[in-house]
């Protein structure tokens, strides 16, 4: 295992003792490489092992050191795994080719201070390892291969100052109603590497006086008190104090799957994936009616992917909800993203595609985690006038930071993500401010897209109809524009 070395050899050359547990098929060549690109001192031989096949997996390199071609640790040993003594001082455990990843357990009582490991997909998964080993351990890395995807790399080191692996941001706004029901499921997976930061925007209302209460027993719940400002503004205030290494928001009248976080921080951490989503239901509070949203869960996200081009399919084919997920705190800081603070909605709409814009790796969980709350009073869904106008100011934005890079990719996929909030504005939009909103849009989409092109990748990639409203729009087609909206 390459990696296993080079982390010995090259960050951790000052480890010189070290435990590798292997299985049965483990194989001589590899024992010799560890020892080869090493500077161990010590290393004890463990697992599913006889004595007898341990011996066969030394002797060649005992061999090797008469001859003098190989130098072995001064400690070279071969010990049963309910035998082994912890080596004085600090040490690597290691774990290669397991009969079965429950094998190593019996080790952690070690307390290792590193831990380098490659498992088989299917067995304990290693997030499970991770959370066994994060109070002692200085690092962790835990290579997962899979039959037919690429590997998976948990990579984790301990920050001393700070043990917050996730932060979750609730921007808190007249939402007293619901807060109970959204915090009882969200405070209901008993981790104690999280943290809930709850922004009390300026609200009127004694949302602020339920969390306090609930802060009471526990320790994770947090109270940040701001004048009000918005949801941007509150969802920035959390987002500025967080300390995860992940980040998630939730809207507090919604309420998830008590499990939500667990799987998506797992799916997140197997991989080092930036950013970790789920699907969601849309929960109807008028008539209590619940419906699954099937939205760009399967194939290839459930797997994780690398591929940019994949990533950025995801600007356009993913809906607008950024509460479905987790996003890594490093890309947010690399890439400068962050909200808005002078939009007053719809806030959620750059964020969304500046992070699939910046994100090198994402994974999907593929199952309905989050349940959002619709048709309830002062919603922003519920905009039909002006107040849609907050899109212009949004895309310009979105001009700078994603099509300013330059990449045409990128570029095409900002173009449809706007001509789908268009089509969205226009289905809805009140009469009377249909025709500012289309002058508006038209000056809009002038921007980063050249017509004929549009119009082709339109039709291809988000249908007819749509490419239609795109021409109906560049065209100042106002019969056009007004039959689709009849029809929608």
């Amino acid at each position: 295992m390459v990696e296993m070395e080079l982390l010995l050899n090259r960050e951790y050359a000052n480890i010189r003792k070290a435990v590798l547990c292997v299985g049965s098929g483990y194989q001589p060549w590899r024992l010799k490489e560890l020892v080869e690109h090493t500077r161990l001192d010590t290393l004890i031989l463990t697992g599913n092992l006889s004595e007898k096949q341990a011996k066969k997996m030394m002797e060649p390199l005992e061999i090797f050191a008469r001859a003098g071609k190989l130098r072995l640790p001064s400690v070279f040993k071969f010990c049963p795994i309910d035998a082994v003594e912890c080596p004085e001082g600090e040490f690597a455990l290691l774990c290669e080719a397991l009969d079965e990843t429950g094998d190593i357990l019996p080790l952690f009582g070690l307390k290792p201070a590193y831990f380098f490991g490659k498992i088989v997909e299917g067995g304990l998964s290693a997030f499970y390892l991770w959370e066994q080993l994060r109070t002692f351990s200085k690092h962790v890395q835990i290579v997962t291969t899979r039959p037919e995807s690429e590997e998976q790399v948990l990579d984790w080191e301990k920050d001393p100052e700070n043990d917050i692996e996730l932060s979750v941001i609730f921007p808190m706004y007249n939402v007293a109603k619901y807060l109970d029901q959204c915090i009882r499921s969200v405070t209901a997976w008993k981790a104690d590497y999280i943290e809930f930061l709850f922004v009390n925007d300026g609200s009127p209302d004694n949302s602020r006086e339920i969390v306090l209460e609930y802060a009471k027993n526990d320790p994770r719940i947090k109270l940040l008190d701001k004048p009000n400002g918005g949801c941007a503004s509150a969802r920035q205030w959390g987002l500025d104090r967080a300390k995860g290494r992940y980040v998630g928001f939730i809207d507090p009248d919604d309420y998830v799957e008590e499990s939500m976080y667990r799987k998506l921080l797992r799916a997140a951490m197997v991989g080092s994936y930036d950013i970790s989503y789920g699907g969601y239901y849309e929960y109807y509070e008028n008539n209590g009616q619940i419906r699954a949203v099937d939205d760009v869960l399967g194939w290839p996200y459930n797997l994780g992917v690398t591929d940019p081009a994949k990533i950025q399919e995801l600007i356009t084919f993913c809906r607008v909800a950024i509460w479905r997920g987790i996003y890594k705190m490093s890309m947010l800081k690399q890439s400068k993203i962050h909200f808005y603070t002078e939009i007053r909605r719809f806030d959620d709409l750059p964020f969304k595609i500046e992070t699939f814009a910046a994100a090198r790796s994402v994974i999907a969980v593929n199952e309905p985690l989050y349940y959002y709350r619709l048709a309830r009073p002062g919603q922003d869904m519920a905009a039909d006038d002006e107040r849609l106008y907050v899109h212009f100011p949004i895309f310009a934005h979105l001009n700078e930071s994603v099509a300013g890079k330059k990449d045409p990719h990128v570029t095409d996929y900002l173009q449809m993500a706007k001509i789908q909030t268009h089509r969205f504005a226009v289905e809805k939009i009140q009469p009377q401010y249909l025709k500012e909103y289309v002058r508006q849009a038209r000056e809009d989409l002038a921007t980063t897209g050249e017509f004929r092109r549009t119009c082709g990748l339109a039709k291809e990639m988000l249908g007819k109809r749509s490419a239609l409203l795109y021409r109906g729009i560049m065209k100042n087609n106002m019969a056009l524009i007004k039959w689709l909206k009849r029809k929608a």
